[in-house]
């Protein structure tokens, strides 16, 4: 998968933008095209003869070394403390493929350390920036990461995956089986790539390996728990799986199925990085649901009981046998309603619900209006967490050099037109240096530099400016095109993505619900409550992303895939809660129950204290698996991951335990219209398999809980 990676802007953007036609046609112009590394040599007073020396030293060494490259003479800036080479990088185009990436990647290392880059060499400062060097520090931001706090973190899950599955083992052959899963999508994703030519980025690469991962020891969850009740009722381990899959396997693949559809939403999308994650992520999806009710299944049955150590499940001792099951037969007491919360909280829960989920809608609504502090947009200094040497040349060279130097904007017009297109550019406010370069074929390519900061506000402004100019040039058919002009045409797209993807997410989420349930209110309210703790979650890390965390600004892509991976996340939780909550409406019927006994309230709070330590747990696992990914220093990457975190910790503390079956107890039977309430639909559903005996209250609150 890494070798389909492409992680420079142009391949982000859709082919109908701009930005995309101007390469198009830029491509067309024989000879070589460059990226420029821009080395720059700073002292803070005036540079020196000697300092003059090693500039034109570094220069000769640099023109030997990229004999295919450009190394123009230096430029000094009016005041004397700061001089920059523009150092041109062969390239066949942008659109940068990953073997080309490694090559610019090498070349650039190459500068830098002819250069000695970051070093002080007696008091003259050297930095290699330029849109080659931000290519680098993108393609080699995965190395960056803190190595010591990583492995702290991972250290992090192992224990938290231990106490998930009460075992000193068993969490390393689910998280095995689970590799085996992510390698296995790993290679059906590289040949959908190949065949349908999707865009694959950092991000690409990371989600998938956290969905797969997280996804299996979701799922693995599940079986496991439903494999412990088996084999506290079950002599026969067989028995005690086949049990297992019977109840965990249809709901496991059911919120699977509602995780892919929604997935698959994002192919809707403009930005084409965005729209090859649909596909990724519903691979590793499917790869991690199949791992879990196939490979590890078996896996578990040929280590045997001793593999759930030290809490092995066993019958009870003074039980015989009749045919592999307890002769004491699944007890008919389900899990204590109670169970999955506080005696204080399920008492309120089943006194007041409306003021319960009044309270928590009120609280997330609170913890969104960090959205109207919204800043979308980086510039290129901005999204990287650390300060690799593209962010500090580019400190070195501010104010001393147009703020654009290294990042050119190129504009293709007619030929017979260029003489007035050149004057349009000229005339315009926020670029420099205008010029024309080369002409083929009736076309004519002119470059200019930018006078404002890469990916700025101010750059973006100016590209907006120059489009106009040069459109209202007659019979020139211009396009404007530069890592500016990509920065602003993926801005654009992100925002049309925002308006039509983000609603389909949701409409797909609760159609997929409500298809599910056989419940139209039910879907909307559990769609609703996805929605705020996205919007919640949303605001908490962008009221916090400028003072807590130094982050300038917001990734356009953040709101769209945050909110598809905390409503995919979110939905598995919801169904495996749902599900439960029809089972005990079912099974009450069954036994005769009624709203005066295992009525719609206490079946509701049965389900949640049945699910209650799966969900918790797997939505534990998946805020550290993603806090993990946050440590990259990458911030369109890291604001991604904080937000997930988040969102699955408040998914967990509030919004499953208190806001959802709040929501299902204010509305009452009505929640399950049109299909009726689950006693009525499902009465004769449950059949004469024996029921294994449920864990008592005591145990409800710290053990075999599962849905």
């Amino acid at each position: 998968m890494f070798t389909l990676q492409k992680n420079s802007g142009i391949s982000n953007v859709p082919g109908s933008a701009e930005s995309a036609q101007t390469e198009e046609r830029y491509q067309e112009f024989p000879g070589r095209k460059h990226l420029s590394a821009v080395v720059v040599y700073h002292r803070d007073s005036q540079l020196t003869e000697a300092d003059r020396k090693t500039v034109d030293d570094d220069r000769a060494v640099l023109a030997r070394k990229l004999p295919k490259g450009e190394v123009p003479a230096a430029e000094f800036s009016r005041d004397g403390t700061t001089a920059h080479v523009d150092v041109g990088i062969p390239v066949r185009g942008n659109d940068l493929s990953f073997d080309e990436t490694e090559k610019v990647t090498d070349a650039v290392d190459a500068v830098e350390r002819t250069v000695r880059a970051g070093e002080a060499r007696g008091g003259l400062e050297t930095a290699v920036t330029g849109q080659a060097a931000y290519t680098s520090a993108s393609a080699g931001v995965m190395g960056d990461a803190n190595v010591p706090l990583f492995l702290a973190v991972l250290l992090l899950l192992v224990l938290l995956l231990a106490c998930a599955f009460r075992g000193a083992v068993l969490w390393g052959v689910v998280l095995a089986c689970g590799g085996f899963g992510m390698a296995v999508a790993e290679g059906v994703v590289y040949l959908l790539g190949k065949a349908a030519g999707l865009t694959y980025t950092t991000l690409s690469q990371g989600l998938l390996t956290v969905l797969a991962l997280g996804a299996a020891v979701h799922y693995g969850l599940l079986v496991t728990a439903r494999y412990r009740e088996g084999l506290r009722a079950y002599e026969d381990k067989h028995a005690a799986m086949a049990h297992a899959l019977r109840r965990a396997g249809p709901t496991a693949l059911a919120a699977a199925g509602a995780v892919v559809v929604t997935l698959l939403c994002l192919t809707a999308a403009d930005v084409t990085s965005t729209q090859a994650l649909g596909p990724v992520c519903a691979v590793a999806v499917l790869c991690a649901v199949a791992v879990a009710t196939t490979l590890l299944p078996p896996v578990l049955l040929v280590f045997g009981r001793w593999l759930l150590w030290p809490d092995v499940p066993r019958p009870a001792a003074d039980a015989p046998s009749v045919n592999g099951l307890s002769a004491d037969g699944p007890s008919a007491d389900g899990p204590s309603a109670e169970g999955g919360a506080s005696p204080r909280a399920a008492g309120l829960l089943r006194r007041r619900p409306r003021a319960v989920w009044a309270g928590c809608a009120a609280l997330l609504g609170a913890l969104a209006l960090g959205l109207f502090a919204t800043s979308t947009g980086l510039a290129a200094d901005e999204g990287f967490s650390s300060e690799p040497q593209a962010v500090a040349g580019q400190r070195l060279l501010a104010g001393h050099a147009p703020g654009g130097t290294g990042h050119p904007v190129t504009v293709v017009t007619a030929s017979a037109a260029a003489d007035r297109t050149l004057a349009a550019v000229r005339d315009t406010e926020g670029v420099t240096g205008a010029r024309k370069v080369a002409e083929h074929e009736g076309r004519a390519l002119l470059t200019a530099t930018p006078t404002a900061a890469p990916g700025s506000a101010a750059a973006l402004d100016g590209v907006e400016r120059l489009r106009d100019a040069v459109h209202a040039v007659k019979g020139a058919r211009a396009v404007v095109g530069g890592a500016d002009a990509v920065a602003l045409d993926t801005r654009e797209a992100a925002a049309r993505d925002r308006a039509l993807v983000a609603p389909l997410v949701l409409l797909a989420l609760a159609v997929c619900l409500g298809l599910l349930l056989r419940a139209v209110l039910a879907a909307l309210l559990l769609t609703g409550a996805v929605a705020l703790t996205w919007a919640a979650t949303l605001g908490l890390v962008t009221a916090a992303s400028g003072p807590v965390l130094g982050f300038e600004g917001q990734d356009p892509t953040l709101a769209l895939h945050s909110l598809l991976y905390v409503a995919v996340l979110a939905a598995g939780s919801t169904v495996f809660l749902m599900s439960r909550i029809r089972t005990e409406h079912a099974e009450s019927a069954e036994s005769g129950g009624s709203g005066s006994g295992l009525g719609s309230p206490e079946a509701v709070l049965r389900g949640l204290a049945a699910t209650s330590r799966v969900t918790f747990w797997a939505g534990l696992v998946l805020a550290g698996v993603f806090g993990a990914l946050g440590l990259i220093p990458s911030v369109p990457v890291t604001q991604t991951a904080l937000v997930v975190a988040l969102g699955m910790l408040l998914d967990v503390c509030l919004v499953r335990p208190l806001l959802v079956p709040a929501l299902l107890l204010d509305a009452g039977e009505r929640s399950w219209w049109p299909g009726g309430t689950p006693e009525r639909t499902e009465r004769n559903r449950v059949s004469g398999i024996p029921r294994p005996r449920s864990p008592e209250p005591a145990e409800t609150m710290s053990g075999d809980l599962d849905v």
